[in-house]
């Protein structure tokens, strides 16, 4: 049965358990998607290599999980999921952090993903690196907002396999 994510919460919860199935680049394939996320995948008409699903959350904030290859093309190897700002104005990220970054951080741990952070300029932090066996998973986050800017909410995600 192929659903249609209505909330954030939703959404993530799927990436959550897509992720946790993923062992080895096989597991990226849109079938294997379909199948643990129950999400319709669609592919580029020109190169079927590229292939993905996304959604309209709010009027302000959609979500996209889409294939990414290394150049000069061939299976792909990683996934990219990401919560989208439709304003560009660095929007209010309140309506897509009901899972907010401890939960996700939560849930990778349990399924046996080990974490380190990829430090940045400065002392900050570039992203999250989980790790299990042959794969990573980078969590990318930032402030809820400015009135909330120690809420850490997840923006994207790319699962290396």
């Amino acid at each position: 049965m192929i659903a249609t994510a209505t909330t954030a919460a939703e959404i993530g919860e799927r990436v959550l358990k897509l992720i946790d199935s993923i062992h080895g680049v096989d597991d990226i394939a849109p079938t294997h998607i379909e199948k643990i996320t129950g999400m319709k995948v669609d592919f580029n008409p020109d190169d079927r290599n590229e292939y993905g699903f996304g959604g309209k959350l709010t009027d302000v904030w959609s979500y996209n999980l889409l294939t990414l290859t290394e150049s000069g093309g061939g299976q792909p190897n990683r996934l990219m999921f990401s919560f989208d700002d439709q304003s560009h104005a660095d929007a209010d990220m309140a309506p897509i952090c009901a899972l907010d970054f401890d939960d996700y951080s939560k849930a990778l741990t349990a399924a046996g993903f080990a974490s380190s952070p990829a430090p940045g300029e400065h002392g900050s932090v570039l992203y999250w690196d989980f790790a299990r066996g042959g794969v990573s998973v980078n969590v990318y986050v930032r402030a809820e907002s400015a009135a909330k800017p120690k809420h850490s909410c997840v923006s994207s995600i790319v699962i290396n396999a």
